[in-house]
């Protein structure tokens, strides 16, 4: 006992133990364990030998246990009762009584589309469930496999084998101008809308995106005058300059009612994006984890508000609400 060492990979005779205690014999602690009496007779040999104690004695046909079992029994049994009721803890999870906090990461496009419908869920369904939203940034891989981070939203490209990824839902692009402004009185060309200054979102504040990569192959340039972080501050600056803005169509009929602003189509082709929710892999069989990603899915599925998708009405050369999805 004085040298005594147990290896990591010897805890499962403890299992074989706890059973010969609880059973009072090899074949009753065998038949439990669903085991042949020669496993369980192999087993106590192995934890006699790391232990250096016989553990039990056969005696009028029941196993008698030593000093040493009898004060090991009650914490064997505790120990693995603690872990069995952990096991089933953790399968399992109940959106109505659970207490639980998820930290998610999103831009503006994935928060505006999502994140309504997703609380309105979790109030009916989990109100003892919240959620932390942070903005996207470096880090996010690492903050994901940590564990500090639960779900990320946006747009995601080749990602590594360890993470899993879930499309949500397709976007295009619309171009906002402010009420009122001349570009949206007849037909938008490229000529018309390179005439007017551009605001660019770009998360570093640089120029330089998919909008120039596009104009690039038409051989043509538009002028940046002032770069943002994220497109709500582009909103305002659109409501209230002559400047022009590229943005996702969604978030476009979702805010263009409350800054008073037209949906155009834009003059030159822009790819259509897919907008999809990651994860690192050690998540995927966690129940808790698997509730949100459907409740997040499910949430992303929901329709833009009718009264909303009236409010922007369509006029020459602008995409109608109904229009949504379709180049």
């Amino acid at each position: 006992m004085n040298n005594l060492h147990i290896d990591v990979r010897d805890l499962n005779l403890f299992v074989f133990l706890d059973a010969v205690l609880s059973e009072g014999s090899n074949r009753a602690a065998a038949a439990r364990l669903g085991v042949s009496q020669s496993a369980v007779s192999h087993a106590l040999a192995r934890l006699r030998h790391r232990l250096g104690d016989p553990l039990v004695i056969p005696t009028s046909g029941r196993m008698v246990p030593t000093p040493l079992a009898e004060s090991l029994a009650p914490v064997l049994r505790a120990a693995l009762e603690q872990l069995r009721g952990a096991l089933h803890g953790a399968r399992r999870f109940d959106p109505a009584t659970a207490q639980r906090t998820f930290w998610l990461s999103s831009a503006d496009l994935a928060g505006m589309v999502v994140l309504p419908p997703l609380m309105r869920e979790l109030t009916r369904a989990a109100s003892g469930v919240s959620v932390r939203v942070r903005g996207p940034g470096e880090g996010m891989e690492e903050a994901l496999e940590r564990g500090s981070l639960d779900v990320a939203l946006g747009v995601f490209g080749d990602m590594p084998a360890a993470f899993r990824v879930q499309a949500l839902f397709q976007e295009r692009f619309v171009c906002l101008a402010r009420e009122g402004h001349p570009i949206a009185r007849g037909r938008m060309t490229l000529g018309r809308y390179l005439e007017h200054g551009h605001i660019s979102v770009s998360p570093l504040g640089k120029t330089g995106s998919l909008v120039d990569d596009a104009l690039a192959r038409l051989g043509r340039s538009r002028e940046v005058r002032v770069a943002v972080p994220h497109f709500f501050l582009a909103l305002f600056m659109v409501a209230e300059t002559d400047l022009l803005l590229i943005a996702p169509e969604r978030m476009s009929l979702l805010m263009a009612p409350a800054f008073r602003l037209k949906l155009l189509r834009p003059p030159m082709e822009l790819a259509n994006f897919t907008v999809s929710q990651l994860w690192h892999e050690r998540m995927q069989h966690d129940p808790a984890h698997a509730w949100l990603r459907k409740a997040i899915a499910d949430a992303s599925h929901q329709p833009a508000s009718t009264a909303t998708a009236r409010t922007v009405a369509p006029s020459p050369g602008e995409p109608s609400a109904g229009a949504r999805g379709r180049r």
